[in-house]
């Protein structure tokens, strides 16, 4: 990854993740949080500081190498109550303390507060880097609690980086009773698992049981946006950089309007979104690169299967019968979604949805189905049901753990029990 040689501040729209370094809640301001501020990434040369103000205002940062001198300063930016906003100090050396704190101007104030001090640990040039992946949690009637807390036991155990999560973990629209009642409870009960994290980042992708389908007029975006106002951003489909990667994750379903019929040119990531993929894609240094989603954009709004189905619809470009689609259904757009990850050397697409472990390869690509975190049962069936022709199935759930190195990617399944059920690495 090409590194910066200057000081940059700059809002991402993402949070990205947690590293070797210490957090604090920070600030208080007549017995409540005025300011929240915590480290959410380190590389060997910069740090990124998220800081969460109960008020609007503006702040900077103040940091140094000592603790008792602050050498410089970031630029002052504005806050937004609520909304969080990303620091990020480059330029600084590998493995090293930085001591910072957060000046602050809340509200009708006219004098800057501070908080407390606080720091963070650069990496090791070229160090390891471990995120771990899981999808399809349900937690509905073919789930079970033991199993799913003994899966984020294990990740908790692996401590990575942050732990990805590739949908259907509301499950709202399935609720008999839709009331808001009903959608807090579920929320909650949600929030309960993934409170076991800990200090561990947390990211999802939407799933078609998340409450966001385009074509629904039921939408529990507000409660994602409240009770997991960490974890996201406002849109649905955002990208964030770790060393020597970027992680990508893809929202299939705001976009799509219609309800998907078995043709599947209704499947849609919609052309700003498209755009921002193709945009961001292009702009990427990263040796690594990754991509999350749900399922695939193809076929009925079942949408089953893996790489084969990769060639089809807004993904591949062909239409069910095998002919050729993408022009006459995408007209104006660059290329099909399969193509444009090729092109930009994409390593991996994850997804889930299938609830199996299925790793398969396409013209370079990694398609790796993952199973669920909290599936009692190890059937493959599905697999061939599901029309999966090829690649490696195993049974059994648990997570993935991803290791990036400059040299390359290897990929634990992990199960929930700890016992590791495959393991393969993918070369730079």
């Amino acid at each position: 990854m090409k590194k910066s040689l200057q000081l940059l501040v700059s809002l991402t729209s993402v949070i990205a993740m947690t590293l070797a370094f210490t957090t604090f809640d920070l600030s208080r301001s007549n017995g409540a949080t005025a300011i929240t501020s915590k480290v959410i990434s380190a590389t060997s040369n910069s740090v990124s500081v998220q800081v969460t103000s109960t008020a609007n205002g503006k702040a900077y940062i103040e940091y140094g190498p000592t603790r008792s001198k602050y050498e410089m300063r970031t630029a002052i930016h504005s806050l937004i109550k609520g909304k969080p906003f990303i620091f990020t100090i480059s330029n600084l050396q590998a493995e090293k303390k930085i001591y910072y704190r957060v000046r602050y101007l809340l509200g009708s104030k006219k004098v800057f507060s501070t908080t407390v001090q606080a720091y963070a640990t650069t990496t090791k040039v070229g160090a390891e880097f471990v995120f771990a992946i899981q999808a399809d949690p349900h937690m509905d009637g073919n789930s079970s609690a033991e199993v799913f807390n003994s899966t984020l036991a294990q990740i908790v155990k692996t401590n990575p980086a942050f732990l990805m999560d590739l949908g259907d973990i509301f499950m709202t629209d399935k609720l008999p009773d839709k009331s808001e009642a009903a959608i807090r409870t579920r929320f909650q009960y949600m929030k309960s698992f993934y409170d076991k994290l800990g200090t561990i980042p947390f990211y999802f992708t939407l799933g078609n049981h998340d409450g966001e389908l385009g074509y629904s007029n039921f939408n529990t975006k507000k409660y994602r946006q409240e009770y997991f106002s960490q974890q996201t951003p406002e849109l649905a489909y955002y990208s964030f950089n770790t060393p020597n990667s970027i992680h990508i994750v893809l929202d299939i379903f705001t976009y799509t309007t219609t309800n998907p019929k078995d043709d599947g040119w209704q499947w849609t990531l919609g052309k700003t979104q498209y755009d921002w993929l193709k945009t961001t894609l292009e702009n990427s240094t990263a040796e690594h690169k990754f991509v999350y989603v749900h399922h695939l954009l193809y076929g009925n709004a079942q949408s089953r299967g893996g790489s084969e189905k990769a060639k089809f619809n807004e993904w591949g470009g062909l239409n069910i019968d095998g002919t050729d689609g993408f022009a006459s259904n995408r007209p104006g757009w660059a290329m099909p979604i399969h193509q444009l990850l090729v092109k930009n050397e994409v390593d991996f697409v994850f997804k889930g949805h299938d609830h199996i472990y299925v790793k398969q390869e396409l013209d370079g690509i990694i398609y790796q189905t993952l199973p669920q975190p909290s599936h009692p049962g190890e059937k493959i069936s599905s697999a061939a049901e599901y029309g999966y022709e090829n690649g490696k199935v195993i049974g059994g759930s648990g997570y993935l753990k991803v290791t990036t190195t400059s040299q390359g990617i290897s990929v634990d399944f992990i199960k929930h029990d700890g016992t590791v059920l495959d393991t393969y690495t993918k070369s730079q």
